[in-house]
């Protein structure tokens, strides 16, 4: 890309480098000086940089040929027209038809205000009028579609002067009201006042297909500009790095005009305006510029594409004919009358051309063509959005025809919009739209049902997608069971049986031999509890349906096992140490009255027990009592010696035996010479030999301690009798 000069800087570009990409339409010396109005024949060409060429002699025009002025409306009629306005009924039109009888059209609303019509017939004169109804107000027409690239005029409407420029893109107004966008210095006269007025140039008389720009016969106001800022704020010159600089209009448009999200290629340019709109590219999002191909469209040069490369400023500042503009560089061809014209990047609307400087031949110098960057833009307008072509969303489930289930969800996607608005039998409602997909549910009611969906981004609407569905009542589920657990062991007796289930339907109970046990109604958030059960200790399985209009669900079944809870130990701690001297002789605690408590006492050595249980359980260890005052005791033979200890409580119950309570304690060793303690386990101070057995003295212990046989590294427990050592 070759560039007047070396290392090009749009930046410093001045205002004689740079233009303004708007010329002054006029269509003869005499237009602009004499003030006169708009040129009404489009065979009147016009010129944007030349003045046009004398007109050829042509002969003086045939005088008209007088006719009898139109009768203005009669005072009778008029103030009949007020009164019945006074009456409900709204006159549209008045007049004859072929076939000379009086017509009255009056709206569809008052068709009905028989007396009031018949009253105004007889005030404005008229004989046995034929009524006619239409449907509303008459609104005037206008060749409707707009579309990006095309041209109009701003007009100052105090001398009929007009400055020629291009749409950018349709648009939306912050009330939702429609709208273009356009370059900001297309909104300004010669003298930097403001204009108001515009309207549409015909299309195949612009230069972009060789002409050189014509007016219908009957120019149309398009509309008016809002919002206008050329530089910086209130249109200062603003500076190189000046984050308010732009170069944006908005035109909010007459009514009759349908402005489409789309920009023209200029390759269907016809004398209707709205010809423009049959061959577009749509606009579908709205973008920071990216480098590589970008495409205008403007009425002088049309359809044109170029490229941002690597010379090109991606975001940066230039001097616009004294202004500064924020924005982006492009080699794409641009010339007086586009300016205001769409800039995109396949569907994404980028900018609107601005200025810009022609290429050079003689130097080499390539087309530099700046736009405003409509992400810089657009937030300076007060809230005024591009409109966007959304395409329909797609529904990706359920089918189209397909049989649904009450409220079951439906889903899909829709590409560019922020939300969609679906219904589904009971009104409009927004659901978001996240990472290009929606869900919702569906309808409920059953029979025929339709589901609708439209994409929405902004005021943007795409077009809606239905599809048919019947909804057909969901076969019944089991319900679920949330208490008891099954597979279970339960302490206390079960009272209620509780789960989820459909809201409002029938719960009902049973036991396992189909015994019923209760009743429920499922609440409005799906919870139900059949309650006033005693299930006490032993096994048990519950069976638990719902049903609704005559449909029984599944089973659903929990078994589960009540058993005592476990006895308590009261008279040892768990983690205690007892004095060698004062090891514990029996156990203690609470229960349940007339259960048996079953206590196994195991340890190092356990004691040869000489219990009432009899000697196979005394020489295991365990100890079995009855409950009673809600207490129980256990002696053990003898009293528990030096070493480590664990009991095991539990309790039964007409067969049904509780979990153990376990205790841990310890009795400690003999004290050692010096104070110190001789502690279960420990190897002691003894000489390692055997203790004399059938003798009831002890060696005297003299300077050395009372030595511990060890047993398979486990302390001797002297169980037989307690003995006390003295020193």
């Amino acid at each position: 890309m070759k560039h007047r000069g070396t290392g090009r800087r749009p930046l410093a570009l001045t205002a004689a480098a740079t233009i303004a990409l708007s010329g002054l339409f006029i269509s003869a010396p005499a237009f602009a000086e004499d003030g006169a109005d708009l040129p009404a024949d489009p065979s009147v060409r016009t010129s944007e940089t030349a003045a046009p060429e004398a007109p050829a002699e042509t002969a003086a025009p045939t005088a008209p040929v007088e006719t009898e002025a139109p009768a203005a409306p009669a005072p009778e009629v008029l103030k009949a027209v007020a009164e019945a306005a006074e009456s409900g009924v709204e006159v549209l039109a008045v007049g004859s038809n072929a076939a000379g009888q009086d017509v009255v059209v009056v709206t569809e609303a008052s068709a009905g205000e028989e007396a009031a019509i018949e009253e105004f017939a007889v005030e404005a004169e008229l004989e046995d009028p034929k009524i006619v109804t239409a449907a509303a107000t008459l609104e005037k027409f206008a060749e409707g579609d707009l579309v990006g690239g095309q041209g109009y005029l701003s007009v100052r409407e105090s001398d009929g002067a007009a400055w020629a420029c291009s749409i950018g893109f349709s648009a939306f107004a912050p009330d939702g009201s429609a709208a273009l966008l356009s370059a900001g210095h297309c909104a300004f006269d010669d003298a930097d006042d403001k204009l108001s007025a515009t309207t549409l140039s015909i299309p195949n008389q612009e230069p972009a297909v060789g002409g050189t720009g014509g007016l219908p016969a009957d120019p149309e106001l398009l509309g008016r500009f809002g919002f206008a800022q050329f530089g910086s704020t209130n249109n200062a010159a603003g500076s190189n790095g000046d984050t308010n600089a732009t170069d944006i209009s908005v035109i909010d448009l007459e009514a009759g005009f349908n402005p489409l999200p789309a920009v023209t290629d200029w390759t269907t340019a016809g004398a209707s305006l709205d010809s423009l709109a049959a061959s577009t590219i749509p606009v579908t999002a709205v973008g920071a510029p990216t480098a590589g191909a970008v495409s205008k469209s403007g009425r002088t040069t049309g359809y044109t594409t170029g490229a941002i490369d690597g010379n090109d400023v991606l975001d940066g500042w230039a001097n616009i004919s004294g202004q500064w503009v924020r924005g982006f560089s492009s080699n794409t061809l641009a010339a007086p009358g586009d300016s205001g014209g769409s800039v995109i990047q396949g569907n994404t609307a980028v900018g609107v051309i601005s200025g810009g400087s022609a290429a050079d031949p003689a130097t080499g110098a390539e087309q530099f063509t700046w736009a405003t960057s409509l992400v810089h833009a657009l937030p300076k307008t007060g809230g005024y959005e591009v409109a966007l072509d959304l395409a329909a969303p797609v529904i990706t489930s359920p089918a189209a025809g397909a049989d649904v289930t009450p409220g079951q969800t439906v889903s899909g996607t829709a590409p560019g919009a922020t939300s969609v608005i679906v219904n589904v039998g009971a009104g409009d409602q927004t659901v978001p739209v996240s990472n290009g997909a929606f869900s919702f549910a569906g309808p409920v009611a059953l029979g025929a049902g339709s589901i609708s969906v439209t994409s929405a981004n902004g005021f943007s609407r795409s077009d809606t997608t239905t599809i048919a569905v019947t909804v057909k009542a969901a076969p019944l589920a089991a319900p679920i069971i949330t208490s008891p657990t099954s597979g279970t062991t339960i302490t206390p007796p079960v009272t209620a049986i509780t789960g989820t289930g459909l809201p409002t339907a029938d719960i009902t109970v049973v036991d396992g031999a189909g015994a019923t046990l209760g009743t429920a109604v499922v609440d409005g958030t799906g919870n139900w509890t059949v309650d006033g059960l005693t299930l006490g200790y032993g096994s048990h399985t519950v069976v638990v349906t719902q049903s609704r209009a005559g449909e029984v669900s599944p089973e659903a079944t929990a078994s589960f096992t009540v058993v005592p809870v476990a006895p308590g130990v009261t008279s040892i701690a768990g983690g205690s140490a007892f004095p060698h001297d004062a090891g514990p002789s029996s156990l203690s605690g609470t229960g349940i009255d007339g259960a048996t408590v079953t206590v196994v006492l195991t340890g190092v050595d356990a004691p040869v027990a000489k219990a009432d249980a009899g000697a196979l359980a005394a020489l295991s260890g365990v100890y079995t009592t009855t409950v009673a005052g809600g207490t129980w005791s256990v002696t053990f033979p003898e009293v528990l010696m030096t070493g480590s200890y664990t009991v095991s409580a539990r309790q039964s119950v007409s067969g049904f035996v509780s979990s153990a309570t376990l205790v841990s304690f310890s009795v400690l060793g003999v004290p050692a010479p010096g104070g110190g303690v001789v502690a279960p386990g420990g190897t002691g101070t003894g000489n390692g030999n055997l203790a004399q057995t059938g003798v009831d003295g002890l060696v005297p212990m003299g300077a050395a301690a009372v030595a511990l046989a060890l047993l398979s590294g486990g302390l001797l427990l002297m169980a037989r009798r307690r003995r006390t050592i003295e020193a």
